[in-house]
């Protein structure tokens, strides 16, 4: 199967249209999400990535501005570390659904896990962003990121084979994976690198 090429205008146009359906009118978004049948690495390549991107150049740039002395090597280990957790995050909750998915009896199938995890996990790279640019947003940008179990409710909702009580435990768990794991993976990088030094 031939993947068509997408330019960079097309890519961010598609990315900008897609935050802006799961904000205005998220469950017809999901509708669309989950009707394309895309790839795991179609969702990463053309939506996760460019947003882990800005977080990542994010977290850099308020590094070296909030520091003094322009502690490079600082910055890029902070970098590295807010990629990664996120990165691994979306990897480690999107099996961790998986497998909550099958022992409740609700199997969702992995790209649509994938897609769930992937696309409300959007929120965290955009208050993260803001917060490592603009520390003092913290609290608000912290408010902003329990739309994520409104987004999962939604998204489970559209995932019309899900029993009632299926999709309030898979929101409830779904929503901790997407704001709890990617935070104890990074806590668990500083840790490592703190022995290490």
């Amino acid at each position: 199967m031939n993947k068509e090429t997408i330019s960079l205008g097309v890519l961010y146009n598609n990315l900008i249209g897609r935050l802006k359906g799961l904000v205005v009118s998220p469950q017809k978004e999901w509708s669309d999400i989950f009707s394309e049948r895309k790839a795991i690495n179609e969702v990463l390549a053309q939506f996760s990535f460019p947003l882990l991107g800005l977080y990542t150049l994010s977290t850099f740039i308020g590094y070296l501005l909030s520091h003094q002395g322009l502690d490079f090597g600082s910055a890029v280990k902070e970098a590295v570390f807010t990629f990664s957790s996120s990165f691994f995050g979306l990897y480690v909750s999107y099996f961790l659904l998986v497998k909550v998915g099958v022992l409740l009896g609700q199997e969702i199938g992995k790209e649509k896990a994938f897609q769930l995890i992937a696309y409300a996990s959007a929120i965290t790279y955009l208050t993260g962003s803001i917060i490592a640019l603009v520390p003092e947003t913290i609290v608000v940008a912290s408010i902003v990121n329990l739309y994520i179990i409104y987004l999962v409710w939604l998204a489970c909702r559209v995932l019309s084979t899900l029993s009632q009580d299926a999709r309030i435990w898979l929101t409830i768990i779904a929503s901790i994976f997407i704001l709890a794991v990617p935070v104890l993976i990074s806590r668990l990088f500083v840790f490592i690198s703190n022995l290490t030094v």
